[in-house]
């Protein structure tokens, strides 16, 4: 008989083990979505894309070395 009590303590603690994972889950995923909608309202300001890489590159560089650091080459990676 303490058997079958057993058995029924380990089915309603896998059952309830199991509700509890799922609702966690599923407050995760909504919530998750809630936020990403609230923040996508915002506006983001785009930045000005005609800024000249090359010198940039070089005066950073430059600003680094302190004046000894040479660019031989760059490349854009994908």
């Amino acid at each position: 008989m303490e058997s079958t009590s057993n058995l029924t303590l380990l089915i309603s603690l896998l059952i309830n083990g199991m509700i509890t994972v799922f609702f966690v889950l599923f407050l995760v995923f909504f919530l998750g979505k809630i936020i990403i909608k609230y923040f996508k309202s915002f506006s983001v300001e785009k930045k000005d894309l005609s800024i000249d890489t090359e010198k940039l590159i070089h005066e950073k560089i430059h600003q680094i070395s302190n004046g000894k650091g040479k660019v031989l080459n760059y490349k854009k990676l994908d």
